[in-house]
């Protein structure tokens, strides 16, 4: 299974590469190319675009599409990363190394080379998005590419834009008008717009929409874009953010408000953030910076949102912050969600609030939202080790009580340090201590043998760290 690369590592490894010796890189360069094939290829290729004559780079890379053009074999999530490599240093080669002596020769290898895409992606596990996220970046290449030939014209280019827009299922060219936006201009703009157009039906119109709106964009018209939105279908709820969007990017914010009092959405839809978001930004900007507080303080108190809460502290007067921050606390231990109260709590960072609420709303709270109780549980294990046990112990019953054996080993970890925060709680209250918990347990899940394996080796391990943490004291 190879590991993710990180940029930490990669630079180390350039670093000590640097001050190798060069004689003994080559040698082992030249016993890579002649004992691992696809090193070989690769290194074949450099070496050809060393010449002069683009002859043989072109050669080398026709045979690397070929290669890869033929290939059948299904790649899996460990070996994306692999391929996408492959396939980069291939698109590399092109952008660069050939392009630096034909640019003409480069962009049709870069067509070719985007040619790949669909047979790659049917047989790759690209959950992680590094393989289509090389053909996207070609796409761009592509744009960058045609900029250094003289002999294409607008028609040849709006051909090639349209073409390969409309022929797009797995979305690599979703960006491909912004890509050549620089040498499309406005007649080539008028153009595509009008080939758009010319072609819509009722299954390709999403598509088309798209595409106008793409122009719209290139050209910074927000009425083209507001146009494109109305185009065919009409404009849906999304394109009122959109266009707010746009309209204040372009200094016009009374029309921005005006399209998002004409949004209509559920009350709960998640897209009522961004519509309050752009609200405030609009409200800025016309100067009605207090009409924009108090949007902010009803979504606040609507959501107890830790980034509206510095927001609304960033913009308040100085006298009004203190009382504002007193209110916002007492609002979390009445706020109808426990969970989302805690997280800002959390958040915020008022840690002897985040104890008291722990205290005053536990029967509330659910473990299986491990998410948001395991920072808070880890936060509290010095300021309030019974608070931090009793989250631990939420977040314990579910997996035992729900056989969930591929969490037993988080389950066993916060058994351990239930343990290990017993030592700093000399009164238990009403509370069942760590004796009596463990022993109800150990009776109730006596049978589910893994889950104590997973525990006795918690408990070695933290052993361990103590014994190590004395060692080093002495």
């Amino acid at each position: 299974m190879p590991k993710k690369k990180s940029e930490n590592s990669e630079l180390t490894l350039r670093e000590l590469l640097i001050a190798t010796n060069h004689e003994k890189l080559v040698d082992i360069l030249l016993s890579l190319h002649e004992s691992n094939h696809d090193v070989g290829k690769q290194l074949d290729i450099i070496f050809a675009g060393l010449d002069d004559d683009p002859k043989k780079i072109v050669s080398m890379i026709k045979k690397e599409i070929a290669s890869l053009k033929r290939s059948s074999k299904f790649v899996d999530y460990y070996e994306s990363d692999s391929l996408a490599d492959r396939l980069n240093d291939l698109r590399l080669r092109i952008a660069g190394d050939l392009n630096a002596k034909s640019p003409k020769i480069a962009f049709e290898m870069m067509l070719d080379f985007l040619d790949l895409h669909k047979n790659t992606l049917e047989r790759v596990d690209d959950s992680n998005g590094t393989v289509s996220g090389v053909f996207f970046t070609a796409c761009d290449d592509l744009g960058l590419l045609a900029g250094h030939i003289n002999h294409l014209n607008n028609q040849e280019i709006v051909e090639i834009v349209f073409a390969r827009f409309m022929n797009n299922n797995y979305s690599i060219y979703d960006g491909i008008i912004q890509s050549f936006k620089d040498i499309l201009k406005d007649q080539g703009f008028d153009l595509l717009k009008e080939k758009l157009e010319h072609v819509v039906n009722d299954k390709n119109a999403f598509t088309i929409k798209h595409g106008l709106k793409s122009i719209a964009d290139c050209k910074n018209d927000v009425d083209e874009y507001i146009a494109a939105c109305a185009f065919k279908d009409g404009i849906c709820a999304h394109d009122h953010l959109d266009i707010a969007k746009r309209l204040i990017k372009h200094w016009r914010p009374k029309e921005a408000l005006k399209w998002l009092d004409d949004m209509e959405i559920p009350i709960n839809h998640s897209w009522q953030q961004d519509k309050k978001d752009l609200k405030i930004q609009a409200l800025e900007l016309d100067g009605n910076y207090e009409q924009a507080q108090k949007e902010r303080l009803l979504w606040f108190s609507e959501t107890l949102s830790p980034k509206i809460y510095g927001e609304i502290l960033k913009a308040a007067k100085p006298d009004f912050k203190e009382t504002f921050q007193s209110d916002a606390i007492k609002k979390t231990f009445q706020f109808p969600e426990p969970h989302g109260a805690l997280s800002f709590l959390v958040q915020i960072q008022e840690f002897e609030e985040v104890a008291k609420f722990v205290h005053a709303r536990f029967d509330e709270l659910n473990g299986r939202q491990y998410y948001t109780l395991r920072p808070a549980a880890d936060l509290l294990q010095n300021t309030d080790p019974i608070a931090a046990t009793l989250l631990y112990r939420k977040m314990i019953e579910p997996v035992l009580d729900e056989t969930k054996s591929k969490y037993y080993n988080y389950a066993a970890k916060d058994l351990v340090t239930c343990g290990v925060l017993n030592f700093k709680i000399a009164n238990w209250g009403t509370l069942q201590n760590h004796e009596e918990y463990l022993k109800a347990i150990e009776i109730k899940h006596k049978r589910k043998v893994s889950f104590w394996a997973e525990y006795k080796s918690a408990l070695q391990k933290q052993a361990a760290k103590e014994a190590k943490m004395v060692r080093s004291s002495v």
